[in-house]
């Protein structure tokens, strides 16, 4: 009896220990889980506020160009900044979706907003382009 006693006893002990360690991993990786959606969520608003500050530059200086600049180029100017104007608005769309996101909704909103990234991007640079083409006629 005293042999069945011990060893039921060990095994109790042997699973409330295991039951333990269970317990801790799995707080431990939700821990992990709420940190890693943390930093990614911050990663992203970093890099959608650094492309907004290289559209406000590239405002700043198209601004710039239009003081100078008149007739057919202004008018290609305006166009460009009215772009460059859209495609800030639709960063400061994202950032905010980036920052109001939560664990639960994080997985969509990370594909939007990439996928808004990507499109904002390439239309900074196809306007970009289209400035520097626009300044290289000028002479």
């Amino acid at each position: 009896m005293r042999s069945t006693n011990s060893y039921l006893r060990h095994t109790i002990k042997s699973i409330s220990i295991l039951a333990l360690l269970f317990v801790f991993s799995c707080s431990n990786t939700k821990e992990g889980a709420e940190e890693d959606f943390e930093k990614q969520k911050q990663e992203i608003v970093t890099d959608l506020e650094k492309m907004k500050s290289s559209i406000e530059d590239a405002i700043e200086k198209v601004e710039d160009a239009l003081d100078i600049n008149e007739g057919p180029v202004e008018r290609t100017l305006e166009e460009a900044k009215a772009n460059l104007e859209r495609k800030k608005n639709e960063l400061d769309d994202s950032i905010q979706k980036a920052k109001n996101a939560t664990k639960e909704n994080w997985l969509d909103v990370k594909a939007e907003v990439n996928e808004a990234m990507i499109e904002i991007e390439e239309g900074y640079n196809k306007v970009k382009n289209d400035i520097k083409e626009t300044m290289d006629d000028l002479g």
